[in-house]
């Protein structure tokens, strides 16, 4: 999907048949808004590049989730136009969509790919806490 057809599918889901109700720059920024939520979601997304011209394509999404964009970016316009109720329905199915994706991908079903077909791995480390004051206890036999 490239970001001529996401803003096509975020004008039908606004039914702003005309484009007359919402600005293309506001689409496109609230699209490359969504691309950065895949990202705190997903940090091995961080390379994704935003959508600049109508021929860009989304990267490294699977293309089964690639409308989930639109969904986002159309939950930011409801929210924008006070359009509460529609914007949150919006927004909900954006989050439980990538929620699902999120446990798809734990579970190995869902492998990211970049463009050159080599799957992405998730490199960052993970964040823990350690109890120091238990494991650093002497042991004294009386």
């Amino acid at each position: 999907m490239n970001l001529r057809d996401l803003s096509l599918k975020v004008r039908v889901h606004a039914r702003d048949f005309n484009h007359t109700i919402f600005r293309q720059s506001d689409i496109t920024m609230f699209l490359n808004e969504g691309i950065d939520r895949f990202a705190q979601v997903f940090p091995e997304l961080l390379e994704i590049p935003y959508f600049a011209f109508e021929t860009d394509v989304v990267q490294i999404i699977p293309k089964k989730y690639a409308h989930l964009l639109a969904n986002y970016a159309v939950s930011r316009l409801f929210a924008q136009d006070e359009r509460q109720y529609e914007a949150t329905t919006q927004m909900n199915e954006f989050e439980i969509k990538l929620n699902e994706l999120k446990s798809q991908v734990e579970s190995g079903e869902v492998v990211f790919l970049d463009s050159a077909g080599v799957a992405i791995s998730n490199s960052t480390a993970f964040d823990y806490v350690t109890d120091v004051y238990f494991s650093s206890i002497p042991t004294e036999e009386v």
